[in-house]
């Protein structure tokens, strides 16, 4: 069976956080170490809310892996245990790209310090 989520961003749109078409939603929590989404705490409750499968994401900005993975934690940690959590790994905006290493000392930090093992969002042709 599959599950259908939706990926919402400070631009989406309320609609899309409780799309009826999807069972779960994905929220941008943060950006490298700079950037954290001013919607998302509304987006998160909206989902929760409305009874959704809930995820949380880091969009890898590729500076420092762990400093990176703590930024990403100090926003989330009363949310552990609630959400899947993963890492968005794409070209765009991320200066580490291509870099295996990078994505798997973010993964190992988040792993380390949560005893959770993220997932790592990233399109087909990357794997």
């Amino acid at each position: 069976m599959a599950l259908y989520f939706t990926d919402v961003f400070s631009g989406s749109a309320d609609w899309i956080v409780t799309d009826p078409h999807a069972q779960g939603t994905i929220v941008k929590v943060s950006q490298g170490t700079g950037y954290l989404n001013p919607k998302y705490q509304y987006q998160y409750s909206l989902a929760k809310n409305a009874g959704r499968l809930l995820g949380l994401y880091h969009y890898a900005g590729g500076g420092n892996p762990i400093a990176e993975a703590n930024y990403f934690l100090s926003h989330i940690q009363d949310k552990l245990g609630q959400a899947v959590l993963a890492v968005d790994w794409e070209q765009y905006q991320n200066a580490a790209w291509g870099d295996t290493t990078w994505v798997q000392q973010f993964v190992d930090e988040i792993h380390r310090q949560t005893g959770i093992w993220p997932l790592i969002y990233v399109q087909e042709s990357a794997i």
